[in-house]
């Protein structure tokens, strides 16, 4: 129920998220990882011919690679809807299914909604930082599809959503160890534009033919093994 200035109160849509959980931060990375940081771990605060205008695009390119790799939310702090729809039956004496997230959640705190029967939609508390998490089921959990259609499909929560709050509170929380394997993604960048036919020199002497190395950028600079110990679902 919604409550408006003049006290009336109005039912809110079943396909419509709590309003306490739709709150947006965008963080601004020119603080954590500014432009002059970059400059002092990569070597190149007189070095006229990398610009402001490069370092900026390879920072947001770093931040970007490192959410792919460990499912962090570093852009900022927001709420994430997400179908939420479980499997066609429940696992004998459970009354719950489990689930993985696209983000870990924030605060704990996980809203699941849109269902007809307004006593299905609640919230439900899990461990902050989880994202493999146990749905309650709340509807459909007796299948009455039709036995004889070969193409009927049934589904736990069939058709609910969940909302929950991804992302640290403020970019100051995220950890030094991120911040760490960006600095090494942005410095390979800087010395390997991609003009070059080697992209990984692992040994001293020249050889003529072949190519040894890679192109991922976050694996040859170190970033990758930087990061990962921030997923615990990596070991």
């Amino acid at each position: 129920m919604l409550t408006s200035t003049s006290g009336e109160q109005h039912r809110r849509p079943n396909n419509e998220p709590p309003p306490e959980a739709q709150q947006t931060i965008e963080f601004d990375w020119s603080g954590r990882l500014s432009l002059d940081t970059i400059r002092q771990h990569s070597k190149t605060d007189d070095v006229p011919g990398v610009t402001d205008e490069q370092l900026r695009l390879y920072r947001a390119s770093a931040i970007e690679a490192c959410e792919r790799y460990t499912g962090l939310l570093l852009s900022g702090q927001r709420t994430v809807v997400e179908p939420v729809q479980g499997p066609a039956s429940a696992r004998p004496g459970k009354l719950t299914y489990r689930y993985r997230l696209q983000y870990p959640v924030a605060d704990g705190i996980v809203y699941l909604y849109g269902s007809p029967d307004p006593a299905d939609n609640r919230a439900f508390r899990v461990l902050p930082g989880s994202r493999s998490i146990d749905v309650p089921i709340r509807k459909d959990y007796i299948n009455l599809s039709n036995c004889c259609d070969p193409c009927a499909t049934w589904h736990l929560n069939g058709g609910m959503m969940i909302a929950y709050k991804a992302g640290y509170a403020c970019v100051d929380d995220v950890p030094a160890g991120i911040v760490l394997g960006c600095l090494q993604y942005i410095a390979w960048v800087i010395e390997h534009p991609g003009d070059e036919l080697m992209t990984q020199r692992n040994r001293i002497e020249a050889r003529s033919v072949g190519v040894d190395g890679s192109n991922n950028v976050a694996w040859v600079s170190g970033a990758l093994e930087t990061w990962r110990i921030y997923d615990p679902e990596a070991f």
